[in-house]
């Protein structure tokens, strides 16, 4: 990435243009709620009512449940597997975590038409899923793990083909990789029976510049067939455990920090692509954003979040009102 350079006027330009460029104090319009929601300009509306796809981490699902209670159409939302086979909520099976599987499950999905690699033979003559979540852990006989990738290549395909917007939440940059079929895993691999772990799978801590070509990729499929709108976020869930030799709270600082840096070089690049801040919002609650176990989004939050994303993305925010006061008649600096 290169230096951002602008001459004086410019710069000076966007300064007194700015209405959010100074940081916000508590009588600040944006500060409210115990969080601050920082200006927005948007660079593309969602229509009320119209289909969006969900990619990404656990926070994804929170979203396009917000989204579904608003009256949009979510196609991942309704993806359902059995309990048994990924507990929680039951289209957990989709989250994606790292650049990596996200970018692996867009081109396998929409520009091959087939999911494939990372399938380990396990005990009782089972399966693991290296590319779903929590795929290895619960693992299934061979032809339901084919059943399983088909009915997610079909969700892809019907779920882009009839959608005009994309929701991606980005979720951390500690990864695994298999050296033998070149694939990166959405979880740790663990000890896979008859495998050489030692040789096969490798630890990936993702940068910049790993981020940027993977997910470059990923939105070039996203848009090959026509312009669909992305609204990038990345997600305030920390992560649980960290494979670096550091204190879990300096690695999910480290992997926040490259992740927006990310999402805004790629806003740079991308004209159908605008970042939202998400991550801003929730963090700057401090812990009581959070559960008590100070890793997922309090629901209250992770609504009055997805409120202020429509009421500056939806032409009609008249439903908003369900969210907060605030929200039906949303500030707008």
């Amino acid at each position: 990435m290169e230096t951002l350079r602008l001459n004086y006027s410019a710069a000076l330009g966007n300064y007194r243009a700015n209405k959010g460029r100074k940081f916000p104090g508590a009588s600040d319009s944006r500060s409210r709620l115990g969080m601050i929601f920082p200006t927005l300009t948007p660079g593309f509306a969602i229509e009320q009512g119209s289909s969006v796809f969900a990619i990404g981490s656990c926070f994804a699902r929170n979203v396009e449940e917000a989204l579904t209670g608003l009256g949009f159409d979510v196609p991942t939302a309704a993806f359902e597997v059995p309990q048994g086979e990924v507990p929680g909520r039951s289209n957990r099976v989709l989250n994606q975590y790292n650049a990596g599987t996200m970018a692996e499950v867009v081109q396998m999905t929409l520009a091959r038409g087939a999911i494939e690699g990372a399938v380990y033979d396990m005990a009782d003559g089972l399966v693991g899923d290296g590319l779903l979540t929590l795929g290895i852990a619960h693992p299934v006989s061979r032809a339901r793990l084919q059943e399983r990738r088909a009915q997610i290549v079909a969700l892809y395909r019907s779920g882009m083909q009839a959608c005009n917007t994309v929701v991606i939440t980005l979720g951390l940059v500690e990864c695994w990789y298999d050296l033998e079929d070149r694939v990166f895993l959405n979880n740790f691999p663990g000890q896979v029976p008859g495998a050489d772990t030692s040789a096969r799978f490798e630890f990936r801590r993702l940068g910049v510049d790993d981020c940027l070509d993977l997910l470059s990729g990923m939105l070039e499929t996203i848009s090959a067939d026509r312009r669909r709108n992305v609204l990038l976020t990345v997600s305030p869930v920390p992560h649980g455990a960290s494979f670096m030799n550091a204190d879990a709270v300096q690695g999910n600082a480290y992997s926040k920090a490259v992740l927006r840096v990310v999402a805004d070089e790629l806003a740079r690049r991308f004209a159908f692509v605008d970042y939202f801040p998400s991550y801003e919002i929730v963090t700057s609650g401090g812990t009581a954003s959070f559960e008590v176990d100070q890793i997922h989004v309090r629901d209250d939050v992770v609504q009055e979040i997805v409120g202020y994303m429509l009421s500056q993305y939806v032409p009609s925010t008249d439903d908003l009102s369900r969210f907060s006061p605030d929200l039906a008649d949303p500030v707008r600096n």
